[in-house]
């Protein structure tokens, strides 16, 4: 910082050129935190109402449908990796 600084780098370039860049994995770190948080609360959204994934997990949990529980959890540990994947190929750029 005190280098760009020195060298007469704006503070536009220094952030973009300096500070991003060194404070980048700890926003992805942040941001992966924050997806995998969401996709937890998937089943409770459902209990209140919403649609989507949570809601075939919430069917299982009422009918004791063990099948239909499995194959809804699974498909949300597969988004969960996917999501994940995708995050670390981008913070390895």
């Amino acid at each position: 910082l005190e280098a760009a600084q020195a060298f007469g780098a704006t503070n536009r370039q220094t952030l973009w050129k300096v500070e991003l860049p060194y404070a980048l994995p700890q926003i992805m770190a942040g941001l992966n935190q924050t997806i995998m948080l969401s996709l937890s609360m998937v089943v409770i959204g459902a209990l209140v109402g919403a649609d989507g994934l949570g809601v075939p997990v919430l069917r299982a949990i009422n009918t004791v449908n063990i099948a239909l529980g499995f194959e809804s959890g699974l498909m949300i540990v597969v988004v969960a990796i996917v999501l994940d994947r995708m995050l670390r190929m981008e913070g390895r750029k």
